[in-house]
Order: C-alpha cells, then structure tokens, then sequence
C-alpha cells in the first residue's frame, strides 16, 4: 500500500457509508481522490500496523498532534481527547485469557472519517463489519452509530467474559466439592488472576464511556446518542456487579480449599494415630518377649510362638472394633 511515496504493509479495510448503507469497499491504495465527503462516510478499519505507518495514514487528516501522537506512540491509556471536531477514544477490548497485555481498539472520529486502528486480535469487529455491510443491515445515519455499535457488541463481549469466568468458578467449586486433591493452588490463583483483570478491564471501560458521556463535541453528537449511552452504561454496570460477586466467589473457594486442606491433613494424622495406637502394645509384647534375660515365660513352650501371634491379633482386632465404635474412621 503506498502513501507518500512509501510502501507499508498494513491491513485496511475501508467501508463507505451511503444513503445510509454500509458498503466494503476495495483496500485503498491510498487516499480516496476528491472530497471523501462527496463519496459519502468512510470508515477505516487498520490491523496488524507498526507505528511509522499509522502515522503515514493519519497524516493526511490533519489531526492534532496530541492525538496523532497518542495513535502512535500505543500506550493503551483509557480514556477521551477532543479537540475541535476531532475525537480520540482508546477503549479495552475483553481480554484473552492466555495474554498479560490488555488489547486495545482506538477510534479517531473526524468528519466524514472515521479510523479504528486495533491493538490485538478483534475478530467481533469482523463479525460486527459483515453484519453492518450484510443485507439485512439496519440503516446508518452517521458515522458515530458506528462508532456506539462498535462499543456495544465490545460491552457485550465483556459480559461474556464475566459469564465465562463464572462458569469456570463454578466447576472448580464442584471439583473442589468432589475431589478436593485434584484441585491445586495454581487453579484458584489462575482464576484470581482472571477477574483481577476482569475488574481492570470494566473499570477502564466505564471510565471511557464516562468520558464519552461527558464529551460535548459535535463529531460524537447524534439524535440517539444518550440511548446508546445509556444502553453502554448499563451494560458495563451489569458486567462490574457480576465481577464484584466473582471476587466474593474466588474468596470464597479459597477457604474452602484451605478447609479441604486441613480436612485432609487432620484425616491422615488421625490415621497415622490409629496405626501408632495399634503398634504400641503390640510392640512393647515383642520388646518383651524379645529381651534376651531369663525367666521369659512360652521360651520352651512349642506352641508359644503361635499364642503370642494370636494374642497380638485378638489386641489389635480389639483396638479397631474401639475406633471403629467411636467413630475415629468416620
């Protein structure tokens, strides 16, 4: 793909927006000839691009520099910049359960220009793309419904995950429940992990639409624009109560496990305890008969052997019909 004279090697998928229909068009080359406003809205989605070339591709829309260089620079800090009719949101995507790094999307909005550059793998934005571009596409007014769809199916992917980490919680407890040695520590401290991410997660989102929320730009300004908003937040609101609670749940697992554990410690050591008060008598009889003095009695008795093994066997018969009868096995 050339601009400028440079040859870069980006993924573009660019959609125009017409008489309110989302048409794919072909990669651009580079920028559309004429005025893009005369074509119609274009929404520009990059992937898999380096800093130097988000930088080629935003330099023709004369962007502010603190927000060109906030495209560039991928710091993946939440939040809204707005400076006259353009608006820069980097907004946290739900996260992927292998990686440490949150994934990132980031709009820049600038009429008629809309350009989301991700920072990860998004395949809902591709799924999200062919149902807007599908024939039973619903009608788009404005760029900015884009933008608001966009953050809605991400707010539905982060209830998603909040379910998806429940489910996990809830077969550890039932593992836990049935098998408690099959459970180890590491698993629980994965789970923390995941909703210690979960709560970043939503609470970085919230903050972004609190921002959007609070933004009076008129690129972000559209007749249902608190409908979309309103639907965002409560999205995000039902995602944080069920976060919350997963945290009282992981807690929760956790001392029970430990309550697992010490069951299972206490229950060795009572066995343990069993066999040591079995073996007492049975061998202080052997250290007796075994003391190499005179006057041991059944020393010349032929069957004296035989008398002392059933006598140490009706010992310790007796001995487990007593624990047994107290419930030491129990």
């Amino acid at each position: 793909m050339l601009f400028d004279g440079l040859w870069i090697k980006v993924k573009i998928n660019w959609y125009l927006l017409n008489a309110g229909k989302l048409q794919k068009q072909p990669s651009p080359s580079g920028w559309p000839k004429g005025d893009i406003s005369l074509q119609g809205e274009s929404w520009f989605d990059i992937e898999d691009a380096q800093p130097e070339e988000i930088r080629q591709f935003l330099t023709p829309l004369n962007l502010h520099p603190l927000i060109l260089d906030r495209c560039v620079d991928q710091a993946d800090v939440p939040g809204v910049i707005s400076y006259d009719k353009a608006v820069l949101l980097e907004f946290p995507i739900a996260f992927d359960e292998e990686s440490d790094n949150q994934a990132y999307l980031t709009f820049v909005l600038q009429s008629p220009v809309l350009v989301t550059i991700r920072h990860g793998k998004m395949p809902s934005i591709d799924e999200l793309a062919q149902s807007l571009t599908g024939e039973k596409a619903p009608l788009l007014s404005h760029l900015v419904q884009i933008l608001y769809l966009i953050l809605d199916d991400i707010t539905d992917t982060s209830v998603q995950a909040e379910t998806t980490v429940r489910d996990e919680i809830l077969n550890t407890a039932k593992t836990l429940t049935k098998n408690p040695g099959s459970v180890h520590t590491e698993d629980l401290t994965k789970l923390r992990w995941q909703v210690d991410k979960l709560v970043a997660l939503i609470e970085n989102q919230q903050y972004c639409i609190a921002g959007l929320n609070a933004s009076d730009n008129e690129a972000l300004q559209e007749p249902h624009r608190r409908a979309y908003l309103q639907d965002l937040q409560s999205e995000i609101e039902i995602a944080q109560r069920g976060i919350y609670r997963l945290e009282t749940r992981v807690n929760d697992l956790y001392a029970y496990y430990q309550m697992a554990g010490s069951d299972l410690v206490e229950k060795r050591l009572r066995t343990l305890t069993i066999i040591s008060a079995i073996t007492l008598p049975l061998g202080l009889i052997a250290g007796l008969l075994g003391m190499n003095v005179g006057g041991v009695p059944w020393i010349t008795f032929s069957l004296g052997f035989i008398v002392v093994i059933i006598l140490m066997v009706v010992i310790a018969a007796v001995e487990l019909w007593y624990f047994k009868q107290k419930g030491w096995f129990d």
